[in-house]
């Protein structure tokens, strides 16, 4: 069934009917109602209600910062935008980690091989 209601031309509507009634849905009046759902999603969470978390120093740290976002999300406390970050801030945190371990590893190395190098010279 086509709305009955006519646009500002002068002619039929045309939009399906709203069930129920005759009219379409922004005919019928409840488009007020419609758009303050639509603005719902777009709602700024506060973080007034989220778990305090002190900076991650491990992969252990971010570990349970990731898993009480996932809990928050789920109940509606943080907005998923703001997990999308924290997920791709640590992605990021955990590859400056790594890099972190490689460059300490490499410098004992280094610092070995020095070591080494000036015992053989003073044994010959």
């Amino acid at each position: 069934m086509k709305c009955h209601a006519l646009n500002k031309a002068g002619k039929s509507c045309g939009a399906p009917a709203a069930e129920g009634t005759d009219r379409c849905v922004m005919h019928s009046g409840r488009a007020a109602e419609l758009g303050s759902k639509g603005g719902r999603r777009r709602v700024i969470n506060s973080p007034d209600g989220l778990k305090d978390f002190a900076p991650p120093r491990t992969a252990a740290d971010l570990r349970d910062l990731i898993a009480q976002s996932i809990i928050e999300i789920r109940t509606g406390k943080l907005d998923p935008k703001m997990a999308n970050s924290i997920s791709y801030l640590g992605t990021g945190f955990l590859r400056a980690l790594e890099v972190s371990d490689l460059e300490t590893r490499l410098r004992a190395l280094e610092a070995r091989t020095e070591c080494n190098d000036g015992q053989s010279e003073t044994q010959n």
